[in-house]
């Protein structure tokens, strides 16, 4: 059996490597390709067994007639696949999109399940038990083809990101309905009645939602303390899913695939700063990687058992498939068109397009997860042989109409509906883009030109042939043309505001702590969603929230008054001084980013415009530096510079030593001896001053706590006057760009 497992393990890697190289070579879906290779295999079983009997039982009868119970498929693939999917999700750009998200996720698969139920029992071709629950097993929406069309065609992120969230959420909830459908159907009377199986649904939900976020919380609190070792973070991830799926499923008695979701929603939001950039960057490579084979192998297996299930199926069952394929279509059309336009005018999320919601209805395809279910249920001896027959056939058959008519038609759908093209504001953006780009190859091929003694002529040609290769226009371009004042300063604040969320986690592993990091993650996110909607003044409104004084610093203030116990509100003043002094060197990172290069791409004058926002808010983040320092006593602010100083001399020295090994300057051992030396002073270094030390002199201290001090941040202003402070300043500047109450929500940072 060993063997027969090895074998069959070899030949569906092989297989896979295979199909990839030959879908990246035609530019065909990997899914299609994947079930056509699978279907063969399928066929090439039924009609060989004879011939070769023995290769037949060591190679397909592992694949095609299993020693597993129904459930395996579930548990084997589906924690992968899932906690994969999650992980690579951002969390907080989904937030914005939640209602919809939610919608197609959670209300469409039932919307799906009671239509395809009602359909089937109204045509008389099938019980209505047997109807819902084929209706849920293909309410269930695979991303990887339709995620692989919006690559090669160019489609909307917010497009990509509704579709993600959708198939990311629905698998859980179908599952969940499946789950209660099944113990129905077999005869248990908890779950025979409406009421009862909507409690146990809800309490598979909720329980499984609960469970995960805790595991996840849990995962992103140990992480820290495996001391920034890549291998032990990506071993500790692998060690989540299955035991998290089996313990919820299995003893808790809720939803084992909502926890691994839920799981790793919440690592994919807490991860980013509790692991460095590389780390993580790491762990999410090693699971894309894991992922893929794992939904490769199992769509080939799923897709092999397609001939033996279809051998029995009958003319009678065309006609349902027909009826089932209608039927299915015109759910997801009743959800995106009569459901999704509630959602925006109850002022819960932005409009979506036309365009966008027939390529979401037509894009809903079907792939791995329903072939798993329809694979666990055909094994499942519980159900009566007419329930496992009538799904599996016609889940199958759902998933091939799927794949052929949908995946086939759908990059020809986008361009007809033209969703791939750029906006007007885009389209000048890549024109500047493009002018840059060709600008600075040119100097690069000449140099090179000149280092490899070609002729200045040939180096001409090639630059005149890229510039062709990528459309370059002939005539002369002028950005601040083509956009608006208010078009360019609105893209300016969400790409410094994008920026500036990817450099704060590089000053995580201990330089500043999780929770300060955790806070300006947060206050990125609310600049970038604020600049999209209401400009220049709603970036700085978002940005200022940060100074403000949290709900801890005040009670830490009120008890070192009152009851005299220092220690809170020295460590809630430590903490605060380690965000603005990470804020600080964030923002002169801004600046040189703006300088470099926005100035090219958006024009000098909106460039200067933005640098002059951004020291505005570094004088912010230096007067609350200052009231920190004026509220230490003695040297309570320099022990904190000493020591974010020398953990930053010391991350610096580790990378440096290690880019000294890589380029084979140093031998492993001598790398290892002065990174065992490193180790041991950042773990000296990690832990900051006693309180006493930084409320040492009595009189600075007490002056701290006086009333009129009313802050370690300075705000001593309203935000609103801050704010009208703010544009004032800069009016002379740019009128327009001031007055920008109201800027339309734009497009991703470029």
């Amino acid at each position: 059996m060993i063997i027969h497992v090895l074998l069959l393990s070899g030949f569906l890697l092989a297989s896979i490597a295979v199909v990839q190289a030959v879908s990246l070579r035609f530019a065909l879906s990997e899914s299609v390709l994947l079930a056509a290779w699978g279907f063969a295999l399928g066929g090439i079983y039924l009609v060989s067994g004879e011939a070769w009997p023995q290769l037949a039982a060591s190679v397909f009868t592992p694949a095609l007639a299993p020693r597993l119970p129904p459930e395996a498929y579930l548990w084997i693939f589906l924690p992968l696949l899932l906690f994969q999917a999650a992980l690579s999700v951002n969390v907080r750009e989904m937030l914005g999109d939640a209602a919809p998200i939610l919608l197609l996720a959670v209300v469409a698969v039932f919307v799906a399940t009671a239509m395809v139920g009602g359909a089937i029992r109204l045509t008389g071709l099938g019980p209505l038990t047997d109807g819902l629950l084929l209706g849920a097993m293909i309410a269930t929406t695979d991303p990887s083809a339709v995620l692989a069309v919006f690559r090669q065609v160019g489609a909307p992120e917010r497009l990509v990101r509704l579709v993600e969230g959708e198939s990311l959420l629905n698998d859980a909830a179908a599952i969940a309905i499946a789950t209660v459908l099944i113990a129905a159907i077999t005869g248990e009377r908890a779950a025979a009645t409406g009421t009862a199986a909507l409690h146990t649904l809800a309490i598979e939900l909720l329980g499984g939602l609960a469970v995960g976020a805790l595991a996840g919380r849990a995962f992103a609190y140990l992480l820290p303390a495996l001391g920034g070792e890549g291998k032990a973070e990506i071993s500790l991830s692998f060690a989540l899913p299955y035991p998290l799926y089996l313990f919820a499923d299995q003893t808790l008695h809720v939803s084992g695939v909502v926890s691994v979701v839920a799981a790793g929603l919440v690592i994919s939001g807490l991860g980013r700063t509790r692991l460095s950039p590389v780390n993580w960057q790491h762990l999410q490579l090693i699971w894309e990687q894991v992922a893929a084979m794992a939904g490769a192998a199992i769509f080939l297996l799923a897709a092999m058992q397609i001939p033996a299930t279809l051998r029995d199926a009958h003319w009678i069952d065309l006609a349902a498939l027909a009826v089932v394929v209608v039927t299915a279509l015109v759910a997801r059309l009743v959800v995106t068109f009569g459901m999704l336009p509630l959602l925006s005018r109850l002022k819960l999320t932005e409009p979506v397009s036309a365009a966008y919601k027939l390529v979401i209805a037509w894009g809903g395809l079907r792939g791995a997860v329903t072939l798993v279910l329809a694979l666990g249920l055909a094994h499942n001896e519980a159900l009566p042989d007419t329930t496992r027959r009538f799904v599996a056939i016609l889940a199958t058959g759902f998933v091939l109409v799927s794949l052929i008519v949908n995946g086939s038609s759908l990059k020809l759908l986008i361009k007809r509906l033209k969703v791939d093209l750029l906006s007007p504001q885009e389209e000048a953006l890549q024109q500047q883009a493009v002018l840059l780009s060709s600008l600075g190859v040119s100097e690069q091929v000449h140099a090179a030109a000149r280092t490899f003694r070609i002729p200045e002529s040939i180096a001409d040609e090639a630059c005149s042939t890229f510039r062709r290769s990528i459309d370059l226009s002939a005539t002369a371009f002028d950005i601040e043309a083509a956009l608006s004042e208010r078009e360019r300063l609105a893209i300016g604040l969400v790409t410094l505001a994008t920026k500036e969320r990817d450099l704060i986690p590089q000053y995580g592993s201990g330089i500043i702590t999780i929770r300060n990091l955790d806070a300006m993650m947060r206050n990125t996110d609310a600049m970038i969603e604020a600049a999209r909607e209401s400009g220049r003044i709603g970036y700085q409104r978002a940005a200022a929230k940060i100074l403000a004084d949290t709900p801890g610093l005040r009670v830490a203030r009120f008890v070192a008054r009152w009851l005299h116990i220092h220690q809170p509100y020295a460590d809630a003043l430590a903490d605060q001084f380690e965000l603005l002094m990470c804020r600080r060197v964030v923002l002169h990172q801004l600046l040189e980013f703006a300088d470099a290069s926005l100035t090219p791409l958006l024009g000098e004058r909106l460039a200067k415009l933005l640098g002059t926002i951004l020291r505005l808010r570094i004088e912010k983040a230096e007067r609350g530096l200052d009231n920190v320092r004026r509220c230490f006593g003695g040297n309570g602010a320099d022990a904190l510079e000493r020591r974010m100083m020398l953990l930053y001399a010391l991350r610096e020295g580790r990378t440096r030593v290690m880019a000294m090994y890589e380029d084979r300057s140093i031998s492993k051992e001598i790398y290892d001896s002065i990174r065992r030396e490193l180790d041991t002073a950042w773990k000296r270094a990690v832990p900051r001053a006693h309180p006493d030390v930084l409320l040492a002199g009595g009189a600075h201290a007490q002056a701290a706590l006086a009333p009129e001090v009313r802050d370690a941040t300075g705000t001593t202003e309203s935000a609103g006057t801050t704010e009208s402070a703010d544009a004032t300043e800069s009016a002379g500047t740019t009128e327009s760009t001031a007055n920008d109450t109201n800027g339309a929500r734009r497009g991703e940072a470029p």
